[in-house]
């Protein structure tokens, strides 16, 4: 049984439009190759795989896995919404934990269907763009709380809630976002660096869909020391949660979203890992919406929820602040496919950790946070630290 897990090696493909993705199998076999790569390890001493996939069929991490010759091991696949990926890493971390395995390959990918529109991902098909400023600024959003099949209105109704209820400016949101998109500009890997939308009109604050696939693998000490994996990073605690009928019954946007879930789940993981927020380096938190951004930056305890505006406001260099918040980009900037943004989110603070995150480089970074949350149903929180 391992006493702690460590990271092998990660990779990433680029995040790419919708309609514009590689098959499934080749994206994440893609991916697959530059995580041994990068760890510097054969396929053949993986012992078990978790994937993770929201859009793919039946046997979809099978198909993949066989593109790079892994096959005839355990395979587990995750189908959790926007945690997925984040749920797919925590079983893998377990079970090196345990001692099932020594060496986990964990994957996340995610090539939707052409016909998935940017409208369709955000439940946007029944909404006309003309309806979208009466939803933002109006307290009718409420009204479509429990129509989760529809998360534009949800965000919809959070920026109202900020705007309305909290005095967040409305140049806070434009701040957000162009600092999303200059962080996006210098990462080779953003959706904005891969094409255009390919379907024109989609509500505003919210992040690009995309398609794309990342892996990590994670080992014990033992195995890292027998084969001479790269490494370099150790998980310090890895925390799921998920809401309660009390908040989802509150009326409070914010908390229908995930933002007391995002308290508590962080608060946990702070606590096992020995460290609080004012420690925290480096975060890749799930800003589907630029209220996301906010939200989720008070919950994970780097700024006080009162002072939200004054934090964005005083945020001109991501890079060169206390806490470096979505260097990549984050969901705004580099994109979301939902299978694979949480290890995309923990490929790029592995980079940071690793100090070969280039122009995006926080310098000096040796703790850093990841962070999930699926409207607000489920939510994790990774930590980890350079060893």
């Amino acid at each position: 049984m391992s006493q702690r897990v460590l990271i092998a090696g990660v990779g990433m493909t680029p995040f790419v439009p919708l309609g514009a993705g590689e098959s499934t199998a080749v994206l994440a076999g893609r991916a697959i190759r530059l995580a041994l790569d990068d760890a510097r390890i054969d396929y053949d001493l993986v012992d078990q795989v978790f994937a993770a996939c929201v859009s793919g069929a039946v046997g979809c991490s099978e198909e993949a896995l066989a593109e790079t010759g892994l096959t005839g091991i355990p395979v587990f696949t995750v189908r959790d919404g926007c945690v997925a990926a984040t749920s797919a890493f925590q079983l893998a971390r377990h079970s090196v934990l345990c001692g099932e395995a020594e060496c986990a390959l964990v994957l996340g990918f995610e090539s939707m269907p052409a016909n998935v529109s940017n409208r369709a991902f955000f439940g946007l098909d029944d909404l006309a763009p003309q309806a979208w400023g009466s939803l933002e600024h109006s307290d009718a959003a409420l009204a479509f709380l429990a129509r989760r099949q529809q998360p534009a209105a949800l965000f919809a109704a959070q920026t109202s809630w900020l705007l309305t209820r909290m005095g967040v400016a409305q140049s806070s949101f434009e701040q957000v976002l162009s600092q999303a998109r200059t962080q996006a500009s210098v990462n080779p890997l953003a959706v904005l660096n891969h094409g255009a939308a390919l379907d024109g009109w989609l509500a505003p604050y919210l992040c690009p869909p995309a398609c794309g696939a990342a892996a990590v693998l994670l080992c014990s000490p033992a195995f890292l020391a027998r084969y001479g994996a790269r490494g370099g990073v150790a998980v310090l605690s890895s925390v799921r949660g998920s809401d309660t009928a009390s908040e989802q019954e509150s009326g409070c946007v914010l908390d229908v979203l995930g933002r007391a879930a995002t308290r508590r789940v962080a608060q946990q993981a702070y606590e096992l890992a020995g460290l609080g927020a004012d420690e925290i380096e480096v975060v890749e938190l799930h800003d589907q919406s630029v209220g996301d951004f906010m939200v989720y930056s008070a919950a994970l305890g780097l700024c006080e929820e009162d002072q939200i505006d004054t934090f964005v406001r005083e945020r001109r260099n991501v890079r060169g602040a206390q806490v470096a918040i979505c260097a990549s980009g984050g969901l705004l900037g580099r994109g979301h496919a939902p299978g694979a943004t949480g290890l995309a989110q923990i490929a790029e603070l592995v980079w940071q950790l690793r100090g070969t995150a280039t122009h995006r480089q926080r310098q000096g970074a040796r703790t850093a946070l990841q962070h999930s949350a699926a409207l607000g149903r489920a939510v994790a929180v990774t930590i980890l630290q350079r060893t």
